[in-house]
């Protein structure tokens, strides 16, 4: 990616970021495509993988980290926020804010090709550095390409057809990369993620990707790509799963309550998780999920800008202790009293538990603790609907119990049939990975109609307003001004010039 291309996605997603501010975005972009220069050594290599790995975190830090789960039936913006700010409102409202200028949307854009462009640098170098062996040169490559991989797959989940600019991609005077059809973007992702298995490492290493997190990112494209691009395979999916159990890295934490204390951070049940750190790289999460009642220095105190859906909320049986390590049902102030009133009952209604980071340094809303991406009980839930969509009925029952005894749940899992079963591991599916990113994304692979449905009948603000269409978002209006490949008629459907 050229250098003026570059600027110009920086700039937008500097102009964009109203909530998050890195250090790392201060770095001149010029030394982003110092990778290209003939001298390469280690540390230069380690800075443009390490930029792939930090261009990552903004998919969870901030207002824009919540597209894969409010605007769906699992969480909802809260009434003041949808009703105050027209683009974040757009995403639950599925109105006419939500546009090719909404900066939640476009924010995702620029960040996926923002660590795509370090991704491709870091490719460039690890190929380029002397003085090391094979396998240690594969090796790095295998991290900038699993990123790489990690950005098309949000492109290609959230806007369909979009760029591919490779390492390989030759530079021109002025941007011109057209929309490529989604089945080439998932060929590409698993050409990458297919190297990275053959050459990342089994053992776990802090905030890298390994062989086992390849493999879990190939299940996932396997299940979750489009039926109409040719990509989904649920037998590969299988076969990715089953390579996974036979590595014997992951397992379930044993009490899923600890999946969210900052102790157990990278533990046996994360395959990958975004790595935050206070005060260097924080994130908003918790702020963001608070509450207003109180403030952002007590105990589930923030600026709280979603809730868990009624939909949600009534998922769980009496005995399933998920509900009380995910959801906040009461409120304290610093003296140890329960607000039982608030201005707005919103402020004290049930609140996301799952990003609570009160035991450590806090200021501005910051936090230091991890977000996972994938985790190994998603991989068994995936398990299960395979087994259930090949008719395996028991099979998949016990694949799901595995997380459900975990979890100490009493009800039984009754369904007789594979529809039923289905709509059981999708419920189950909330019920474990609530408030985590997959639900938008689980909706869709079910198709543009189911998401719809669920949509319309469980987010009061969607009701009447969501379309098909908006199984993807817009183009932001920024790629199409400055991109010579991408004209207002390449715009995704339903989404046309701003006003229209």
């Amino acid at each position: 990616m050229k250098k003026s291309y570059i600027k110009l996605l920086l700039c937008g997603l500097m102009l964009s970021s109203m909530t998050a501010c890195n250090d790392f975005l201060a770095e001149e972009p010029e030394n982003f495509m110092s990778a290209e220069s003939e001298g390469v050594d280690e540390n230069l290599l380690e800075a443009e993988i390490q930029g792939a790995y930090k261009a990552a975190l903004w998919y969870r830090n901030g207002r824009q980290g919540f597209l894969g789960f409010t605007g769906t039936d699992e969480a909802r913006g809260k009434t003041v926020e949808v009703n105050y700010w027209a683009e974040q409102g757009a995403i639950d409202k599925y109105n006419a804010s939500l546009n090719a200028d909404n900066w939640l949307t476009k924010y995702y854009w620029d960040a996926a090709y923002f660590g795509i462009s370090r991704s491709n640098n870091a490719i460039r170098a690890a190929r380029k550095i002397q003085g090391k062996t094979e396998e240690w040169c594969k090796s790095k490559e295998g991290e900038a390409r699993f990123m790489r991989a990690l950005n098309y797959f949000m492109l290609a989940q959230y806007f369909g057809d979009c760029p591919l600019i490779t390492d390989e991609t030759p530079l021109s005077a002025k941007p011109n990369y057209p929309r490529v059809d989604k089945a080439k973007i998932y060929e590409y992702i698993i050409e990458d993620l297919t190297f990275c298995e053959n050459n990342l490492k089994t053992d776990y290493r802090v905030g890298r990707p390994t062989v086992g997190a390849a493999k879990a990112m190939l299940m996932k494209v396997y299940m979750y790509a489009p039926v109409s691009c040719g990509k989904r395979n649920y037998s590969l999916a299988k076969q990715k799963f089953e390579e996974i159990e036979k590595l014997n890295v992951y397992k379930l934490q044993e009490n899923y309550a600890d999946l969210f204390d900052p102790k157990f951070e990278n533990g046996v049940e994360s395959v990958y998780e975004f790595q935050f750190e206070y005060p260097d790289e924080p994130n908003t999460f918790q702020y963001f999920t608070g509450s207003r009642a109180l403030s952002q220095f007590e105990r589930a105190g923030g600026f709280g800008i979603y809730l868990p859906s009624d939909r949600y909320l009534g998922l769980f049986d009496s005995a399933d202790t998920r509900f009380a390590a995910s959801v906040r049902t009461e409120f304290y102030d610093s003296w140890g009293n329960k607000l039982e009133w608030a201005p707005d009952p919103e402020y004290i209604a049930p609140h996301c538990k799952k990003y609570e980071d009160y035991d450590r340094v806090m200021a501005a809303g910051s936090s230091a603790k991890n977000m996972y991406y994938i985790r190994y009980a998603d991989l068994v839930l995936l398990y299960a609907e395979i087994l259930c969509d090949e008719g395996d009925l028991e099979g998949a029952k016990a694949q799901i119990m595995r997380v459900r005894n975990r979890a100490h749940c009493s009800s039984p899992i009754t369904a007789t049939n594979k529809t039923d079963l289905l709509e059981f591991i999708y419920e189950e599916r909330m019920r474990e990975l609530g408030m985590e990113g997959w639900r938008r994304q689980d909706l869709i692979r079910r198709g543009a109609d189911y998401f719809v449905k669920m949509v319309d009948t469980y987010n009061p603000f969607a009701k009447g307003n969501v379309k098909p269409f908006h199984v993807f978002y817009p183009i932001p209006t920024n790629e199409i001004n400055t991109n010579e490949g991408i004209s207002i008629s390449d715009q995704n459907e339903g989404y046309g010039p701003v006003g229209e």
